[in-house]
């Protein structure tokens, strides 16, 4: 279905049904040992991440198996529409609630992309390969901008993308939590304005 950098994605049946099948790739350029363990340890933890993002509140796909020496992640396959093609600003705020129940839990999705969002019945999050857990409003800002980009670049024509993104985290954090990231949201992009002047 796609070859990633890290991860080949597969369409699979388990039971009798569709399903995904994400396996991270060796790579010849480093040590086979510490690739198998950087694998290893990198599935583990993403499967983790999709359990707890999933009692957090957020709707990931289902993981029915995980083989931690092959680096394979089995999980359900979401019908639905990806958000990167059929964005709405209902689905931009459902995106910020999302944000904002995985933020209140410590989790940073790490790839905070339309692409890694379904239009299904409920809205879906997939791909937390890069997920970590920090309290550190720098962290969360990081997360939101990365959305923001994504807006403000590939989604340029739906209206109001972002401030609904923001209605819907606030609606979760609160509105004084959610000033004080995009606060620090303005401060990592003014650093970023600062560096390429320089």
């Amino acid at each position: 279905m796609k070859r990633g950098a890290e991860a080949d994605i597969y369409l699979v049946e388990w039971g009798g049904k569709k399903a995904v099948s994400k396996v991270r790739t060796p790579k010849p350029y480093r040590h086979q040992e510490l690739d198998s363990a950087i694998r290893k340890h990198r599935t583990v933890h993403e499967a983790n991440f999709m359990s707890t993002a999933k009692a957090a509140g957020v709707t990931t796909p289902f993981v029915h198996f995980v083989d931690p020496v092959k680096a394979e992640i089995i999980m359900d396959f979401v019908e639905g529409e990806n958000v990167r093609v059929g964005i709405t600003p209902d689905l931009c705020y459902e995106m910020g609630r999302y944000a904002a129940m995985l933020h209140a839990n410590t989790i940073i999705h790490g790839d905070l992309t339309t692409s890694n969002f379904i239009a299904n019945k409920k809205l879906v999050l997939l791909d937390f390969g890069l997920s970590y857990y920090s309290e550190r409003i720098e962290d969360l800002a990081t997360d939101i901008r990365l959305i923001k980009e994504v807006f403000t670049s590939a989604h340029i024509v739906v209206k109001k993308a972002f401030p609904r993104f923001v209605q819907g985290y606030a609606s979760i954090a609160g509105r004084k939590r959610t000033d004080k990231i995009l606060e620090n949201v303005r401060e990592i992009e003014q650093r970023g304005r600062y560096a390429r002047v320089t």
